[in-house]
């Protein structure tokens, strides 16, 4: 996919360096992609099976993500981006996510990872961002690629799983840990193209279908030495980015970044299955047996309306905890990043620790709406048994597994070893 190169302005600064301008980056407000990801509702609710069938996100899915901005909302405005801050992006993902959590969870990654190109170095973004700032990049981070050393950067070696929206990136992130360098050998981040790796179609799963989290495969490809990014440096939280933008958001830490990046799709999973339940109340009839005469709905009945309640109040209690944190994390990078002051490590882990606690509060929500729904809303395809499907998929993520993130977070908080 490409933008229309048309719509960015080109010039140089005083130092000679490239700056492209999108033409809505100093106009478009949180409101106004908020409203445009809720206006997409109705299609992506219509686009949802045919999501799931393909198993990847739609083209046209994508194209109209890319026309109303949703991956340049983290971008940084030198690259034609909007750089507005990480709870804007969550606002569009929730939103999404109401019509189709599996569209939600691929533009989180999608959208959320421009913020990871700010992270490169100079010339690094450069090439990432090209002409025209269009950048769709899918990624894996947890380093199982080997990169050997050689003239001029890395050779790179691997085998990647889980690249969510590979179908329509046209880049591709992956990590990978220096070969032959000792047992604390430095890990990287590199970025390829996907017309150098080989994607393998073997995303077949329960829920989040539409995802298109398939298998990337590279094989002794090299990766220049700029389109490499130091886990290190971004783990210490001074990655060459924070060096060439001055909004503090891209010294953001990645743990706490990424674990609300895309914590956005199971809230909104979880508001579509309140919609859902809200729209069988006021149209499934209470059945009485022996007779076809419709006397009652089922939200006149307290069962359902309780569930309802249940259901709606979990949801939104997880989004208001979701953007608190989405805030919290831009309030204290705007605060850290000018003394050079570092997250701790149980900062960090409170982030993870409370997006686990708020997708097991969304799981709960769907559970009551589909619990009182009735055997209707368990046929294939119906939007409630995908939510039910897609919110159980979603909480299986390694960074959603509270009892694990629970004993992280207790250990940092105690002062032990991990």
């Amino acid at each position: 996919m490409t933008a229309t190169k048309l719509d960015i302005t080109h010039k140089q600064d005083a130092e000679g360096r490239v700056v492209l301008t999108h033409p809505e980056a100093t106009s478009i407000t949180r409101e106004d992609l908020t409203a445009r990801a809720r206006a997409m509702i109705p299609r992506l609710r219509d686009r949802a099976a045919a999501t799931e069938e393909a198993r990847r996100l739609l083209p046209e899915t994508a194209q109209e993500f890319t026309a109303a901005g949703f991956f340049r909302i983290v971008q940084p405005k030198r690259f034609g981006g909007f750089e507005l801050a990480l709870d804007v992006l969550e606002e569009v993902v929730i939103e999404v996510g109401r019509g189709c959590g599996s569209s939600a969870w691929a533009l989180a990654i999608l959208g959320g990872h421009s913020w990871l190109a700010g992270l490169f170095n100079e010339e690094g973004q450069c090439e990432l961002f090209g002409d025209d700032g269009h950048v769709i990049i899918a990624t894996n981070l947890s380093g199982n690629g080997r990169a050997t050393r050689v003239e001029g950067g890395f050779e790179l070696s691997g085998k990647f799983v889980y690249l969510s929206g590979c179908d329509v990136a046209n880049w591709l992130c992956v990590g990978a840990q220096v070969q032959s360098e000792g047992p604390d050998a430095p890990w990287i981040y590199a970025a390829i193209r996907p017309e150098d790796a080989t994607i393998v179609d073997d995303w077949f799963v329960l829920g989040m279908r539409g995802t298109g989290s398939k298998t990337v495969l590279v094989e002794k490809l090299f990766v220049p030495e700029h389109m490499t990014l130091a886990q290190k440096a971004v783990q210490d939280q001074v990655p060459p980015g924070s060096y060439i933008h001055p909004n503090p958001m891209y010294a953001s830490p990645m743990l706490g970044f990424l674990s609300i990046e895309t914590t956005g799709a199971a809230v909104g999973v979880a508001l579509q299955a309140v919609d859902v339940l809200e729209e069988i109340a006021r149209s499934k009839p209470v059945r009485t047996r022996g007779s076809n005469a419709v006397t009652a709905y089922v939200y006149e009945t307290p069962i359902f309306r309780r569930r309802f309640a249940e259901a709606r109040s979990l949801a939104e209690a997880a989004r208001t905890l979701l953007l608190a944190d989405a805030r919290d994390l831009m309030a204290r990078v705007q605060e850290y990043a000018p003394s050079g002051r570092k997250f701790t490590g149980e900062e960090l882990l409170t982030y993870t620790l409370n997006a686990s606690r708020l997708v097991d509060m969304c799981v709960q929500a769907v559970e009551h709406a589909f619990a009182v729904a009735g055997t209707s809303a368990t046929v294939d395809g119906h939007p409630l048994e995908r939510c039910f499907r897609d919110i159980h998929m979603l909480s299986t993520h390694n960074v959603y597994r509270i009892d694990q993130i629970a004993e992280r977070w207790a250990l940092a908080h105690f002062g032990l070893p991990a």
